[in-house]
């Protein structure tokens, strides 16, 4: 690299001159002794972090809208149990006595499904091996039925040889309006539907 340095004048200066990337300005203004321009800068920002919001695991004692239900575990803000929920008496800490309790619930409500359930299969398979339930109905010409055959009467003729009552709003029949064979079903579980058939025939002496 090549460089000339030249004196002269009064003051001791010099002149750079620049070859292959010197700048001969800024030379000249350090041995002039002519401060340079102080470079500007860009501002420095410096982002905090966000305020990590601790939370807890806290039973529900009562409904709470948007939160729960009451006995259910959910976790919220400290602040907001410390402020609100605990002092309105909605809810508490999820201690270890109060986790188990839950669990041992849990494990009641799933053992009393199981059994409503099996009770329901079992009420299924006794309306399939029997079969058909007879209702009587008064009838006119050509074998029209007098008035029409309810849900309420199903379930009477289902009680009086199975021993069990049940609910005439979960009885689904077609339309009959005549003597004769139709198929009907019942809800006993919402995962369970007994099929069976309602057979009606002539009332005697009508």
């Amino acid at each position: 690299m090549q460089r000339t340095l030249a004196r002269g004048g009064g003051e001791a200066g010099c002149a750079l001159r620049s070859f292959d990337g010197f700048r001969a300005a800024e030379g000249h203004r350090a041995c002039t002794g002519h401060a340079a321009p102080a470079r500007s800068r860009l501002p420095f920002v410096v982002e905090a972090n966000k305020r990590v919001v601790k939370r807890q695991k806290v039973v529900l004692r009562k409904d709470v809208t948007g939160l729960g239900k009451s006995g259910e575990l959910t976790k919220v803000p400290n602040g907001y149990y410390r402020n609100w929920l605990l002092p309105q008496g909605l809810a508490a800490p999820a201690t270890q006595g109060i986790l188990a309790g839950i669990e041992k619930d849990k494990q009641d409500v799933e053992k009393r499904e199981r059994e409503r359930k099996a009770k329901a299969k079992a009420m299924a398979t006794a309306l399939q091996t029997i079969g058909k339930f007879i209702v009587k109905k008064k009838v006119g010409e050509q074998d029209q039925i007098f008035g029409s055959v309810t849900t309420a009467e199903i379930v009477a003729a289902i009680a009086q040889q199975t021993g069990r009552e049940l609910d005439k709003r979960d009885v689904e029949l077609p339309e009959i309006k005549k003597v004769g064979t139709y198929d009907a079903r019942v809800r006993l579980h919402p995962e369970v539907v007994g099929d069976f058939k309602v057979v009606v025939q002539r009332e005697k002496n009508a």
